[in-house]
């Protein structure tokens, strides 16, 4: 019965960490008919080509942070399987595996929070408050 109950807690714990992954990697895309942040900045903003040069280079640099922070992210997932077919509970290696995805994730919100920032700052003041309008949408904030 206890090891159901580990199994069970395990496998909850693993679906709530793909549940928060789903997230994050569905955040830039079509999510309730609303354009993704991506549409918002390239096609609602009429971009200068200066600024446009700029956006696509933060993206470019973006997009390596985040694949490796997602190749972390499935690294320790597995590790995280591995372990728990193994020891078949909640063991120190399980749970430090957990906590790698969960470091992992805490990096790649940050990195995206702080991307966002950096895209927002090469932005008009026009441009910049219609940003800031959807990017409250996107947070519920303000609500």
């Amino acid at each position: 019965m206890l090891r159901a109950g580990i199994v069970a807690v395990s496998l909850g714990i693993l679906g709530g960490l793909a549940g928060v992954w789903m997230g994050i990697t569905l955040f830039a895309s079509d999510q309730d008919d609303a354009p993704s942040l991506h549409a918002i900045v390239h096609h609602e903003l009429h971009l200068s080509p200066e600024q446009d040069a700029l956006i696509e280079e933060l993206e470019a640099a973006f997009a390596i942070r985040r694949s490796a922070l997602e190749a972390r992210m499935a690294d320790a997932r597995q590790a995280m399987g591995e372990a728990l077919l193994e020891d078949q509970a909640l063991s120190d290696q399980v749970s430090t595996h957990a906590q790698a995805i969960h470091t992992a994730m805490g990096e790649l919100q940050v990195e995206t929070l702080s991307h966002i920032l950096a895209m927002r700052a090469v932005l008009t003041d026009d441009q910049r408050a219609s940003f800031d309008a959807r990017l409250a949408d996107a947070f519920d904030a303000g609500q």
